[in-house]
């Protein structure tokens, strides 16, 4: 079920993103502040609403997270930071905003599932599991810095 629920915020968040003014207004906030306050973007009401939206959206996958487990415990997220910033690097978001898609960001969620796949079946574990996802992030960035220089 949580891949339907993954499916559905993603078309949900593609939407909000591509096809609406509020997506507009965080590609420009993202892009370059001082340009969006002078267009008359109010920008600390769109950094407030995508940290709402962000806050929102982690509370809903911390509920989906819990269901799977008998007991909860405070540290049940641990370990999870790193794959989502390998999968949104990955997908070709940038590390300096403005630039971005949902459907890259999928994309980049499927490829670090693919390889967690793989890591688990390998028999790699601990800090090694860690250090793949750390040198996953730095080539992607590292590959992403070279393209936009050429």
């Amino acid at each position: 079920m949580q891949i339907v629920w993954f499916i559905v915020v993603a078309i949900i968040l593609w939407f909000l993103l591509n096809r609406h003014r509020f997506g507009g207004h965080v590609y420009c906030v993202g892009d370059n502040l001082e340009s969006a306050r002078m267009m008359g973007i109010n920008v600390d009401r769109i950094k407030i609403l995508v940290f709402v939206l962000t806050g929102i959206l982690a509370v809903f996958s911390g509920v989906l997270a819990s269901l799977e487990v008998v007991y909860l415990w405070p540290t049940l997220g641990d370990g999870y930071l790193i794959r989502v910033l390998a999968a949104v690097y990955i997908g070709g978001t940038s590390i300096y905003g403005g630039t971005g898609t949902i459907f890259g960001t999928v994309i980049g969620a499927i490829l670090i599932g693919i390889l967690e796949g793989g890591i688990i079946a390998m028999g790699i574990t601990g800090f090694w599991t860690q250090l793949v996802y750390g040198v996953v992030i730095v080539a992607s960035l590292s590959i992403y810095s070279y393209l936009k220089r050429s």
